[in-house]
C-alpha cells in the first residue's frame, strides 16, 4: 500500500474499507434518492427519504454475549435534504444517525460537509452561508464507520439598487413586449470564464438616457437578480464578491449553462422583454500572471515602452521593473523566476535577465554589459537554458537562435534550428522547439514578410537540436505564422497569422496545430475580428480547458470603440480540442490600461515557493508539493513525496500512478481530476 505524504513525514493510515472487510461489510452504503427539491416560492427545506445504511461499525457479527448487538452500522436521516436560502434568509438542517439497531449516536460522531463555501455543521445542524449554492457530500463518522449524504443549496439573491416597489419589480416578470432597440455588446454570447478572473462589465447600446434595468443570472443552484438605473453608455459591473459567488455555484466543465436576462422599463409603463445570453464559468482558477508590453498610446508620458504584470483577478497592472528606459521581447522561465527582456539601447540590443523573486525585481545572472544581444527567447522546461535570438538587423534572413545557459549568457549552441529562423517557443517537457524559419523581406525580423512554422527534436543533452521539419507553410493561409505557443501538456502549438509581418498592426487570425503539423485548424470563434495576435498559453489547463491569452484590436463593448487599440483578451480552448474549432468568445482582461497599447503578452506561473513557505496548491511550490504542517495547520511547502508514497490532489506528479485519490489524473504535472463534459 502507498503511503500518503504529509508535511515532513508519511501518515499512514488504515482505511475504512479493510476494518469492513473483517466484518464483512462495505465501509459506506448510500440510502436511496431523496425526493424532489423544493422549487423558488419560497423559503425551505426539502427532505428525501429516510437515511442509507452506512458502514460497519465495533461487533459487526450476530452479537455474541461478550458483544454489543446495537452499535452495527451507521444510518443517516434525513437523506438528501435541499435548502432553498432567498435573499440570506436562510433554513437550517438537523440531522440524525443511528445504528442500524436504532441507537441513537448522533452526539457520538463526527461531522464533514466538503463544500464549506456552500455551509457547514455546527453540532449536528447543517448552516447554509447563504452564499453559494450546490451540492456537497456530509460525511458523519464514527470510529471507522461512515454515513454518507447529500446535501444541496439553492441560493436566490436581490439587489434593489433602484429602489423598485414590488409592483415595479413585477413589471418586469409581464413585459409588454420586445425591447425595441437594446443590443448587448458586451460580453459575448457563449462567453467562457474561467474562476476567479474579475467580474465582466456587462455593456449595451440603444439606452436613451437614464433608465432602470432589471439583470437577471440563473444558473442550477443560484439566481441574482439586481434592479438599477443607469444612463448612456449603458454599462453595469456587479459586485466582485457576488460574481464569484454566481462562479462557484456552478458545475462541471462549463457549469450549468448561465442564463442572462436584461431588460428595461419602457418610457410608457410596463416593462420590455429581455435581451438574453449564455454564459458559462469553468470550474477552475487560472493561475499564474500575465506580462506583457505596454505602449504609452492615448495615456501621455514619453514614448518609452515597458513590461507590466497582470494577474486575472487584477484590478491594476504592477510596474515590476524599470530599467530606465525602453524595453521588452520578453519571456519568463517556466519556474516563474526568471525573465528575459530586451533593452532598447540600439543593435545589437542587449539582452538581460531579471530576477521576478525580488520584489522590486532586480537584474538576473545576465545583466547589461554581458555581451549578449538579440530580440527574442524562450526558457526550456528547466529554466536553466534559454533559446535566444540575435537581432539580424534589416536583414531576417540572416536570423539565428542561440542556446544560451541562464546562469550566465554562455553561449551553448550557436545555431540551434538554421540560418533565418526567429520568434521561438520551447515545449514545456522541454523535448520540442519551434520557430518561425524561412524569413525573408526587409526590416527586423517582426517586419519579415515570408517565412513559415517550423519545429525541432531536442536531444536528452538539452542543446543539440534534430530534425528541424516545416509544420505549417506560408501558403496555409494568408499572411505568414507568427510567434509560436505551446500548450501545457506540450500537445499542440497555437500561433497568429499576421498580414504585416509580426506586427500587430494589419489583419491577423489565431491557430492551432500538433508539433507534427496535423489537425491544423482555425481559431475563428476567438479571433472572429481578424484583429488578432500573438497568442501564448497560460502555464496550466483549468476546468476542462486550456487558456490563451491574445492580443485584440477588437472594440471593447462601447468602452473601446474604434480605436484601433491593441488590448488583452483571454479565450478558453477544449481540452482536448477536437472540434473544428475548439475556441470560445474570449473576454476582455478588466485589470490593464484602456488608454495604452498592450502586446507580447507572455503568461507564466508566479515564482514558486520555496520549502516552508504558505501556499494554496502544489503549483505554488518549487518542489510541487503543498501540504499541512501538523505543527500549525497551515498549508506549506513541503519536501517531494518518500518513495512509495504518493501525491494528494493538487500536488506534483509524474503519472496517475503518483496520484492518492484514484480519480485524480496527472495533468500538467499535478494531480486533479478531469471535470466532467
Amino acid at each position: 500500500m502507498r503511503g500518503r505524504f504529509a508535511f515532513l513525514g508519511i501518515v499512514s493510515s488504515l482505511g475504512a474499507a479493510m476494518f469492513a472487510y473483517g466484518c464483512g461489510a462495505t465501509s459506506s452504503n448510500n440510502g436511496g434518492d431523496g425526493g424532489d427539491a423544493g422549487d423558488w416560492g419560497s423559503t425551505s427545506t426539502s427532505q428525501g427519504g429516510g437515511g442509507g445504511e452506512g458502514g460497519c461499525l465495533f461487533n459487526c457479527g450476530s452479537g455474541g454475549n461478550g458483544g454489543d448487538p446495537n452499535v452495527q452500522a451507521l444510518i443517516i436521516t434525513p437523506l438528501n435534504p435541499t435548502l432553498n436560502v432567498i435573499d440570506l434568509n436562510k433554513p437550517t438542517q438537523i440531522f440524525t444517525v443511528k445504528t442500524q439497531a436504532g441507537q441513537d449516536v448522533t452526539n457520538l460522531v463526527s461531522w464533514v460537509y466538503e463544500r464549506p463555501d456552500i455551509g457547514d455543521m455546527t453540532g449536528a445542524t447543517f448552516m447554509p452561508t447563504g452564499n453559494v449554492g450546490g451540492t456537497g457530500v456530509l460525511t458523519a463518522k464514527l470510529s471507522n464507520a461512515v454515513a454518507n449524504t447529500n446535501v444541496t443549496v439553492n441560493v436566490k439573491k436581490t439587489v434593489n439598487g433602484a429602489g423598485l416597489d414590488p409592483a415595479q419589480q413585477a413589471a418586469f416578470d409581464n413585459p409588454i413586449g420586445p425591447d425595441p432597440g437594446m443590443s448587448i455588446v458586451y460580453p459575448y454570447h457563449d462567453t467562457v470564464f474561467p474562476l476567479g478572473v474579475l467580474a465582466p462589465e456587462m455593456q449595451w447600446n440603444g439606452a436613451s438616457g437614464t433608465e432602470i434595468y432589471r439583470l437577471k443570472i440563473t444558473e442550477k443552484h443560484m439566481e441574482y437578480v439586481s434592479y438599477f438605473q443607469t444612463g448612456a453608455p449603458a454599462r453595469y459591473l456587479m459586485d466582485q464578491k457576488d460574481w464569484e459567488y454566481i462562479g462557484s455555484s456552478g458545475t462541471g466543465a462549463q457549469s450549468d449553462p448561465i442564463m442572462v436576462q436584461l431588460s428595461r422599463l419602457a418610457p410608457g409603463g410596463g416593462a420590455y422583454a429581455p435581451t438574453s445570453q449564455v454564459w458559462h464559468v469553468a470550474q477552475g482558477r487560472v493561475r499564474g500572471a500575465v506580462y506583457y508590453w505596454e505602449l504609452p498610446g492615448a495615456c501621455g508620458g514619453n514614448s518609452n515602452g515597458r513590461i507590466l504584470k497582470i494577474k486575472p483577478d487584477s484590478a491594476t497592472p504592477e510596474e515590476f521593473f524599470n530599467p530606465g528606459g525602453c524595453w521588452g521581447c520578453h519571456s519568463v522561465s517556466r519556474d516563474g523566476k526568471t525573465m528575459m527582456a530586451t533593452l532598447d539601447t540600439g543593435s545589437p540590443f542587449p539582452q538581460i535577465t531579471v530576477d521576478l523573486t525580488q520584489v522590486p525585481a532586480q537584474y538576473g545572472a545576465i545583466p547589461p554589459g554581458s555581451g549578449l544581444g538579440g530580440t527574442f527567447s524562450a526558457f526550456n522546461h528547466t529554466s536553466d537554458k534559454i533559446l535566444v535570438s540575435n537581432d539580424a538587423a534589416l536583414n531576417p534572413s540572416n536570423a539565428i537562435l542561440r542556446i544560451v545557459n541562464a546562469a550566465g549568457g554562455a553561449v551553448l549552441n550557436s545555431n540551434a534550428m538554421g540560418t533565418g529562423c526567429g520568434e521561438p517557443a520551447w515545449s514545456p517537457d522541454g523535448n520540442k522547439v519551434a520557430a518561425i524559419c524561412g524569413l525573408g523581406g526587409g526590416g527586423w525580423v517582426f517586419d519579415a514578410s515570408s517565412g513559415y512554422l517550423a519545429a525541432g527534436d531536442v536531444a536528452a543533452d538539452g542543446v543539440t537540436v534534430s530534425n528541424v521539419q516545416p509544420i505549417v507553410s506560408q501558403a496555409a493561409g494568408s499572411g505568414r505564422p507568427a510567434y509560436p505557443s505551446f500548450t501545457s501538456d506540450s500537445q499542440y502549438i497555437a500561433f497568429g497569422r499576421p498580414t504585416s509581418g509580426s506586427r500587430s498592426t494589419g489583419n491577423g487570425d489565431l491557430w492551432l496545430v500538433k508539433p507534427d503539423g496535423t489537425e491544423l485548424k482555425k481559431l475563428a470563434i476567438a479571433s472572429s475580428d481578424n484583429k488578432s495576435f500573438n497568442p501564448v498559453f497560460a502555464p496550466q489547463r483549468a476546468g476542462g480547458y486550456y487558456w490563451l491569452v491574445f492580443i485584440s484590436r477588437r472594440d471593447y463593448g462601447n468602452t473601446l470603440v474604434n480605436t484601433n487599440r491593441q488590448q488583452l483578451w483571454m479565450t478558453a480552448i477544449d481540452d482536448p480540442p477536437t472540434a473544428g474549432d475548439p475556441s470560445h468568445p474570449p473576454f476582455y482582461m478588466r485589470g490593464q490600461e484602456g488608454c495604452g497599447l498592450s502586446e507580447n503578452a507572455y503568461m507564466a506561473p508566479e515564482p514558486c515557493k520555496e520549502q516552508g513557505e504558505t501556499c494554496v496548491t502544489g503549483a505554488d511550490c518549487c518542489l510541487g508539493q503543498c501540504v499541512k504542517d501538523p505543527a500549525s495547520g497551515a498549508y506549506v511547502c513541503g519536501e517531494p513525496p518518500p518513495p512509495g508514497s504518493c501525491s494528494e490532489t493538487g500536488n506534483a506528479c509524474t503519472t496517475k500512478a503518483d496520484c492518492c485519490n484514484p480519480a485524480d489524473e496527472c495533468i500538467d504535472g499535478f494531480c486533479a481530476q478531469k471535470p466532467p463534459k
